[in-house]
Formats: C-alpha cells, structure tokens, sequence
C-alpha cells in the first residue's frame, strides 16, 4: 500500500493496512473457530464420501434398468422446438447464455424456450436466441433452504412440457431430473450429482467440478452444439431504467448466498472514504437491504453501473453482468473458488482471503456451503476494508483510460 493511500485511510474509521497482520482479536476469532462444535445441520450433512458412493449406486441401477441411452438423435432439420432448464441463481442462468447461443446456431429454425424461476427471468429478456420465458418457482434446487419442491404442481408442469423434440437441462438436481423424465421430450440431455442423470439419453457422467460456463458448454456439445468463443452476455437497451443521477462507486451489498455476504458497516467505510474524497457513491441492494440501501432490479443495477466509474460486488450473478459490460470491477470473494465463476473480463478485478477453511484448488466452495452455515464467516469478517479499496483505485484509474459500452 502507498504512503499517500495509508495516509488517506487512517482516519477512517475501520480501516487499517491490508498489509498489516491481524489483530489479537482476529487472531482469538480463529482460535475459536478452530476448536468449535460443528453445527447440527453440518452434523447431519452427510460425508461427501458416503454421498458419492450412493449417487454411484443410484445412477447404476438407474442405467440398467431405466437407460435412455439407445434413443436415436434427432437430425437438425428434426428439431422444431427446444427447451432449456436453469432453476439456480441468477449467476447460472448468465453463466448459460454462451450454451444457449450455441443451441440457436446448431438448431437455427427451431423455436427455443427457457424454463427458469422469476430471479432469472431479467437476465434473458431481450435475449435474440430465446422465444419464449417460463417461470417456475415451486422447485427447489438444492443449494439452499428454500421451499421444499412442489411436487404436484411440478406433475401439472410436466404435462404442459410435453412435445419438445430437445430438452437440456443445466440444474441437475433431483427435481429438474424428475421434471425431464416427466416431459418425455423426444431426446434430453442433463446431469446429476445424485446419481439421476439416466433419465436423460445423454448425460455428463461422472459430474466434474467445473467452472459454471464449462459445464454448460459440455451439455450442449452433447446435442452436437459449439459454444466455444462465445461469451456471458445480457442484453439491455437505452430505455431500461436505472437510478437516479450518475455515480462514480457503484456497491452493491447483497448476494443470494448468506454466507457470500461482507458486512453492511464494511460497505459504509468503503463509501465514506470516497465521500471524503469527493465522489458519488451510491448502496444499492434487495428488498432485505437496509434503508440506506436502494433497492433496484438486475436490470436496473446493470443500466445503472454503466454510467460509474467502478462497481464493488460480492461473488453474484449481477456482479458478472456488470463487469461484462465493461465497466471496471471489484469481486469480493469468500467461502467460494474464483476459478469456477470468474470470467477473465477487461478490467475485472478480485478480492479475497484465504483461510485454512477456504475452498481447495479444485472444490467450488468451502464445506460450510452445503449447510448453508457457518459459526465463524471469518473469510468475510476478516476482509478489511482497505484491501477492496486498494482493489477499486486501479479501476478508477482504467475507467478515464476505457469506457464502458
């Protein structure tokens, strides 16, 4: 850190060197964390071990007495009409776009729709390669405590489903399956952790630990499509709303994982240091926010942070459509692995620490992820915010050099 920077943070309050080493009090907060009780959902979680020796199981019995794997595929001229599949987070449905694009380029006559929960919704409308938007919200997808699978109406969905020549299903988990096999499209392709991609006539098998947009792309080269060269995109025009006035710091404090979340205060000492200084920053966040925090849409946030001059955002979907827009950004990362999610954009920049806790090389996030708890939240506690601020003046800088398109 300069001299200038250190000077201009120490009368700040919370702030300290990036550079500097923790403090006894971090230092009793990882003691702590090191001899804790597990949580009881971490308890029950079962043993990774256990899970994969079951989905082995469960996806062989599955392939020998329920195989789909000698259904013929439909030539390109056969397929009319395409279904999609996405119920997780607003980051996987853009992360998919790549995979959607190839689908329209290998299958250019037929009619391709999305099936995706009302989150997603905003990041395909205006999408050329889409036709039609179906919204789906009584799934659950597995990675959080949401609402338990709505079962009967998934039935009625199926139903409706039914006379799609090609079916790809970027969920994977044990309702979209369920939802696939209930559609009888003529020919599916998908995966599964647990074990249930057999009901799909071509599957990724054994599912691998891969980046979000990778993954996507191997299911469409199942169906003979190419994304490679394409990249995430959302599609907006003039016309979308943002918020009022420009900015030059746009930070956006919310994310749909609680355990991606960096402290509100955090957020505050980031914007009053550059207050100080002079600029516009703007909080802005969801519905659960504090007040101090605008509450706009996807679209309304990405129209906005097109006119700042840097945008500070937790490991999201928003944050990625941001930063592919152009504009130069900041990725506070935490209990997840960059390498799964972060798209090497112009300008893009990342933040993080790592703890003995943190996810390893190949492992998307941390072990805390599948409960969805953790006691300590150090690898987000313990981010001070001095080392984002170092992060968001090398942006500032780029942003008189590049403008975002």
């Amino acid at each position: 850190m300069s001299e200038l920077m250190r000077s201009s943070l120490a009368g700040v309050p919370g702030c300290r060197d990036a550079n500097a080493p923790f403090t006894e009090t971090d230092q009793a907060l990882a003691g702590a964390h090191a001899g804790a009780p597990l949580h009881w959902r971490q308890r029950l979680t079962m043993p990774a071990g256990l899970r994969t020796l079951l989905a082995r199981w469960t996806h062989a019995l599955g392939r020998r007495f329920l195989s789909r794997t000698k259904q013929r595929p439909p030539a390109v001229e056969e397929v009319k009409r395409i279904l999609v599949m996405q119920f997780h987070y607003i980051g996987d449905v853009f992360f998919a776009t790549p995979a959607i694009a190839a689908l329209r380029r290998r299958f250019p006559n037929a009619a391709l729709d999305a099936l995706v929960k009302t989150r997603g919704r905003d990041v395909l409308l205006g999408n050329p390669h889409v036709n039609d938007i179906l919204v789906f919200d009584r799934l659950c997808n597995d990675r959080t405590r949401e609402p338990r699978t709505d079962w009967a109406a998934l039935t009625r969905l199926a139903r409706r489903l039914r006379g799609y020549d090609l079916l790809v299903d970027f969920t994977g988990v044990r309702a979209s399956c369920a939802l696939a096999a209930l559609a009888r499209p003529r020919w599916s392709v998908g995966f599964s952790k647990s074990g249930f991609g057999f009901v799909f006539d071509r599957e990724l098998w054994p599912v691998q630990e891969w980046p979000l947009f990778e993954k996507c792309n191997a299911l469409v080269a199942l169906a003979g499509a190419d994304a490679r060269g394409l990249a995430p995109r959302i599609w907006l025009d003039d016309a979308t709303p943002g918020g009022a006035g420009d900015v030059d710091i746009l930070l956006h404090v919310g994310a749909g994982f609680p355990l991606k979340l960096w402290p509100v205060e955090k957020f505050r000492v980031v914007a009053e240091h550059y207050r100080a200084r002079g600029l516009r920053v703007a909080l802005v966040g969801g519905p659960g926010d504090p007040a101090e925090v605008t509450n706009l849409s996807v679209r309304q946030v990405a129209a906005w942070a097109r006119r700042c001059r840097c945008y500070v955002g937790l490991d999201t979907g928003l944050t990625h459509i941001v930063a592919s827009l152009g504009v130069p950004t900041v990725t506070i990362y935490g209990p997840t692995n960059p390498r799964f999610s972060f798209w090497p954009w112009p300008n893009a920049r990342r933040v993080g620490i790592k703890l003995a806790c943190s996810p390893g090389e190949n492992e998307e996030k941390c072990a805390a992820c599948r409960p969805m708890v953790c006691r300590h939240h150090l690898c987000m506690r313990m981010l001070e915010p001095s080392r984002v601020i170092q992060e968001i003046e090398p942006c500032l800088a780029a942003s008189f050099t590049s403008s975002p398109s």
